[in-house]
């Protein structure tokens, strides 16, 4: 899985895209697509921000985050499920709040139930 940068300012006329190699899908069992906010807005409603899942056979998916109607600085879009080789993509739009001092990644992984181990990171 691969990201090609961090714009998080908006200016970056092809915004960040995130592949997923599927030569290897046999070593994922889930993944979870989501976008935070880090700095600036409070919200995603109002932001004019549009997320498109682009799958190598079919229609591009797009999700506009303007649907976001609570104070959620992220938002899980898609959950990808291998399912016995078959990769089941399942839209989640789902906002949310994280509580006051948690960061979004460890609101994603307690609401998923992933009980991952987070440390603070910086670029």
């Amino acid at each position: 899985i691969h990201l090609d940068g961090d714009d998080r300012t908006g200016a970056v006329a092809s915004g960040e895209n995130l592949t997923v190699n599927l030569d290897h899908k046999q070593s994922f069992r889930r993944i979870l697509i989501f976008v935070t906010i880090y700095e600036g807005a409070r919200s995603f409603a109002d932001l004019h921000a549009t997320v498109t899942l682009q799958p190598l056979n079919g229609a591009p998916v797009d999700f506009s985050l303007d649907e976001c109607t609570v104070p959620s600085t992220v938002c899980a879009l898609a959950l990808i499920t291998n399912n016995g080789g078959d990769l089941i993509v399942q839209r989640e739009a789902r906002y949310l709040v994280p509580e006051r001092g948690v960061s979004p990644q460890r609101t994603v992984d307690r609401v998923y139930g992933w009980g991952m181990n987070w440390t603070p990171g910086r670029k």
